[in-house]
């Protein structure tokens, strides 16, 4: 089934890094590497359940995915590029707990993207072997992350296959859009990571959006099988790895139902729970499963999450 390969790959969206010695992070990595002007759309390539920008680095075209579990500006993927020499500072974890080896990488000489998007000699940024997401496109050349569009919101519409990026408030991303709920949220862990509080049945969830996945709950197998005995959620016939969950209620909105979330089996806290600020051991996040029902906008600014009508 190609939910449960999705549900295997899309574990990455939550790194950590385990760096050998201090190095640049945030906003000091890809500084030159920002966004500009007051608002900019870039043109979804939807490959399976992923978000995808096309992309030119150094005269290598492939595919740069739009994540937004990804902190840093620019990862790429060392594999198809030729780069300069770089060091290594460490090993980064996948939020499945598969580790990488990072590298520090000078600079990159050219970046194209769509609408004319070119940026010329980014430097100190991160690299690495990336070829289990080269399983979902081969041409994958690496990420875009949340400092590339920092100070800005951003409006996912898989549905129209793109992304807008707004410097205005909520009277520019919303103009001509039916609110269906408008979410608050915090950021206690990193800034990339959005998370909220909703219900599944009678028990409360952190929550917390990513694109880079497509959706997934994190819970004991005593609060698993409570869900299950009161009807909260039901396993999916044929796919002992995946569940549907009835209504996900957050304290505005309506009930969310989502459909064949993969499960993941966890005693305790989830790998990447630390990370993202997450205390609880019940957590759910939430990709493809929820982006493909709604128009979202990820107001990081105000620390907002509104759902709109497709």
């Amino acid at each position: 089934m190609l939910r449960k390969t999705l549900a295997v790959l899309a574990a990455f969206a939550f790194p950590a890094l385990s760096m050998a010695q201090p190095v640049p992070s945030g906003a000091a990595i890809a500084p030159e590497f920002r966004l500009t002007g007051d608002v900019v759309t870039l043109p979804l390539t939807m490959v399976h359940s992923y978000p995808f920008v096309e992309a030119e680095i150094n005269g290598v075209k492939g595919k740069l995915m739009l994540d937004t579990g990804q902190l840093d500006a620019l990862v790429l993927n060392h594999n198809p590029l030729q780069l300069p020499e770089g060091r290594s500072i460490g090993r980064g974890n996948f939020g499945s707990g598969e580790s990488f080896e990072m590298i520090l990488r000078p600079s990159v000489e050219t970046i194209r993207l769509p609408g004319g998007l070119n940026y010329h000699r980014v430097t100190t940024f991160r690299s690495q072997n990336a070829a289990q997401i080269e399983r979902i496109t081969p041409d994958f050349i690496g990420w875009l992350g949340y400092y590339f569009w920092d100070g800005y919101a951003v409006k996912f519409d898989y549905g129209a296959r793109q992304a807008t990026f707004y410097k205005g408030g909520p009277k520019a991303f919303l103009k001509g859009e039916k609110v269906i709920a408008a979410i608050p949220f915090t950021t206690p862990g990193r800034l990339d990571d959005p998370l909220m509080i909703a219900k599944v049945g009678d028990r409360e969830f952190e929550v917390i959006p990513d694109t880079g996945q497509f959706g997934h709950l994190f819970a004991d197998a005593d609060e698993r099988k409570h869900l299950i005995a009161i009807g909260a959620i039901k396993p999916v016939a044929g796919d002992d790895e995946a569940i549907d969950i009835g209504a996900l209620r957050f304290a505005k909105g309506p009930p969310i139902h989502l459909s064949e979330i993969a499960e993941h089996p966890y005693e305790g806290a989830a790998p990447f729970a630390k990370a993202v600020g997450a205390k609880s051991r019940r957590i759910i996040t939430l990709g493809f499963a929820l982006l493909n029902q709604y128009k979202t906008v990820w107001d990081y600014p105000n620390k907002m999450l509104y759902l709109l009508k497709q």
